[in-house]
């Protein structure tokens, strides 16, 4: 077995690792071509997503004696293991010195640049120059770094290790479902996009979760509902006991209604997001979480990390689609839409400072300290976001029956994923209908 087919997903990255395994373990076809082994990689990224299993099958496939070195000693003690740590692989090249979580060799704030553990490293890196040792580093955040240990030379190739996405998680998914015994209704592409941008611990967390669930009720297969409630409970903080919706007590035409008001409310984000970004929402709960009043809208990202108009405006129009919602079905103020509303005129702030979209002299080059400008900004981004706001209303009423649909079938379920959503659009032959230009 290949020591990088471990990794599940994350092509580009393990063509990346291999390339440098390669150099490491077969130095002489490349010293044929004067060409020199990158002295260092820095791997980066949020915890969970696989920097230490990709480290292991890298040390692994260069075939390399590695020295690990990790902060487990006390400050003073922790810089001479350091030093050891490359003496160490200088006398044994070639090897591999592999710093497992760097950001954490100094304490104190996130900024400690000149702490004498960066400085040891540093000067350590240094002086196995041309030694045939290859420095090899984790970290989960690179801003505590000093730039002057990150620069090439020291560390040649720096890879960021993202949450995986789109087909990564898929594999990954799947790869982890293998292993349980799950019915055949569970599709690792639902399962992806409701746990969107998740860590890879985290995608196994929950499915071993769904597990625990299934096993406490001594069913003998893991279902779609128990990894739900496993989702809604681990990732989304929602205690299980408030895990139940009865739609008999649900009133949808009733303003009175607290459940009612946070059904339309989430299929107001819904139907928005349905509307711009057709297959976009990957979970809707009218479940509150961390005992909050209110649900939650998740969507995943279908134009890529990119924003263009129609992503910025359209995460503008599903905040404020809440909030629409509730004035179009109820005729009443929605008191839950503080933090949709937040996010809106941030979004719309922003545009104005520092794209200009309300004209030039409203831009921030220049204005940063004028408090005349800044109310100018403040009174120009309640009028912008009324706009926006009656255009969000527009989006609804042409697609009021989407609107409705949602909701019903919130009311019914509590929960919706993208496959509910596709089906109730199916079922109920509504298709997503977008008025005039965005």
């Amino acid at each position: 077995m290949n020591a990088f087919d471990k990794i599940i997903g994350y092509e580009q990255v393990k063509n990346e690792l291999m390339q440098i395994a390669d150099v490491l373990k077969n130095a002489d076809a490349y010293n044929k071509l004067g060409v020199a082994a990158p002295r260092g990689l820095l791997l980066h990224g949020k915890p969970g997503v696989g920097k230490s299993l990709m480290s292991a099958a890298l040390i692994e496939a260069s075939g390399r004696q590695a020295f690990v070195c990790r902060k487990d000693k006390p400050n003073g003690d922790f810089v001479k293991e350091i030093r050891d740590t490359f003496k160490r692989a200088k006398e044994t090249a070639p090897s591999v010195v592999f710093l497992d979580d760097m950001d954490k060799f100094a304490n104190g704030d996130d900024r400690h640049p000149d702490a004498e553990e960066y400085v040891t490293v540093q000067s350590c890196i240094d002086s196995v120059k041309g030694k045939d040792v290859f420095v090899l580093a984790t970290a989960n955040k690179t801003r505590c770094l000093p730039e002057s240990l990150l620069r090439a030379g020291r560390f040649d190739r720096v890879i960021r290790i993202k949450a995986p996405r789109g087909q990564d998680a898929v594999q990954i998914i799947a790869h982890y479902i293998e292993k349980k015994k799950f019915m055949g209704d569970v599709d690792p592409v639902i399962v992806a996009q409701m746990m969107e941008g998740r860590s890879c611990a985290e995608l196994e967390t929950v499915i071993n979760e769904a597990g625990l669930y299934a096993g406490f009720e001594r069913s003998e297969v893991i279902t779609m509902d128990h990894f739900m409630r496993a989702c809604l409970h681990a990732v989304h903080n929602i205690p299980l006991e408030k895990l139940v919706m009865d739609p008999a007590e649900t009133d949808l035409n009733n303003s009175q209604d607290q459940r009612a008001l946070v059904i339309y409310h989430e299929a107001g984000h819904a139907a928005i997001a349905e509307a711009l970004f057709p297959g976009s929402v990957t979970l809707v709960s009218a479940f509150s979480r961390d005992g909050e009043n209110g649900g939650f809208t998740s969507r995943c990202h279908t134009v890529g990390d990119e924003e263009t108009r129609m992503s910025v405006y359209g995460d503008i129009y599903i905040s404020l689609g809440g909030l629409a919602a509730t004035e179009q079905h109820f005729g009443v103020v929605d008191l839950g839409s503080s933090e949709d509303l937040d996010r809106a005129f941030d979004r719309v702030t922003d545009l104005i400072g520092e794209n200009a979209v309300c004209g030039f002299h409203l831009h921030n080059f220049g204005f940063k300290n004028s408090q005349d400008n800044l109310r100018e900004r403040e009174k120009t981004a309640a009028v912008e976001l009324e706009r926006l706001f009656r255009r969000t209303k527009e989006i609804l009423a042409a697609n009021r029956d989407l609107l409705d649909a949602i909701a019903k079938g919130l009311a019914e379920k509590g929960v919706l994923t993208a496959a509910d959503i596709a089906r109730i659009k199916e079922e109920s032959g509504v298709t997503s209908r977008l008025p005039l230009a965005v």
